[in-house]
């Protein structure tokens, strides 16, 4: 397809982390007092079927409760847990992903460019501080700010509704099967799946399927 719109996720998709997974989720539970009980897999899993938290320490907090039933484990101090991560978590430790910034400089070129994040503005601000690509949008979409976050179909909604585009001419990319890939289907957008190497084991759905998967953000460039 030749999209009017290209819309964006922005976490592992345009870019990701410099820290280290591991060593930020034992260092969370050594600074709550908590014996770990879940991995950064689980909580990765966890994460992806949170959909109604506000804040940050709200979303993590719902996320280790949910990782601390899954492992039948004691009940643990969740507010703790959450309000660790939240501190250790720095937002501007981020980089492009391989291929992304070329990605989206393309889809800029040939199209309106949008991005719908499920990340507070506070935080998501601020990376796309670090990586220079604040303005590079003509709008953007904070979900737990503004919407439902995805899966929802609202925040895409919001987007089309700000660039004044169909769903059927607009394209969404990001890593996240669930939140992503089922979200912009639900809202009838074409869906590009660019899972990263902890998004593969995935369980996909037939129902939403995506119309591209790439297994890297460079091969975009063949879509738009």
């Amino acid at each position: 397809m030749t999209p009017d719109a290209v819309l964006f996720d922005l976490d592992s998709t345009l870019c990701r982390s410099t820290r280290d997974d591991r060593q930020l989720h034992a260092e969370a539970f050594a600074r709550a007092g908590v014996e770990p009980f879940c991995t950064p897999e689980d909580v990765r899993e966890v994460a992806s079927t949170i959909t109604d938290a506000d804040t940050d320490h709200e979303f993590f907090r719902q996320v280790f409760e949910r990782a601390a039933a899954r492992a039948g484990a004691e009940p643990v101090d969740a507010e703790a847990l959450a309000g660790a991560t939240v501190e250790l978590r720095d937002p501007t430790a981020v980089e492009w992903r391989p291929g992304a910034k070329v990605a989206l400089e393309r889809a800029r070129e040939r199209a309106q460019v949008g991005l719908v994040t499920n990340g507070t503005q506070k935080t998501q601000r601020a990376k796309l501080d670090t990586l220079g690509i604040a303005d590079a949008f003509e709008t953007i979409v904070y979900a737990p700010d503004q919407t439902d976050p995805k899966p929802s179909p609202a925040p895409f909604e919001t987007a089309l509704a700000e660039l004044d585009v169909s769903a059927d001419s607009t394209l969404y990319v990001g890593n996240d099967y669930r939140a992503d890939v089922i979200g912009a289907k639900r809202a009838g957008l074409a869906a590009c799946w660019v899972p990263s190497e902890t998004d593969l084991d995935a369980p996909e759905d037939p129902a939403h399927a995506p119309d591209y998967r790439f297994d890297s953000t460079e091969e975009l460039t063949t879509v738009f």
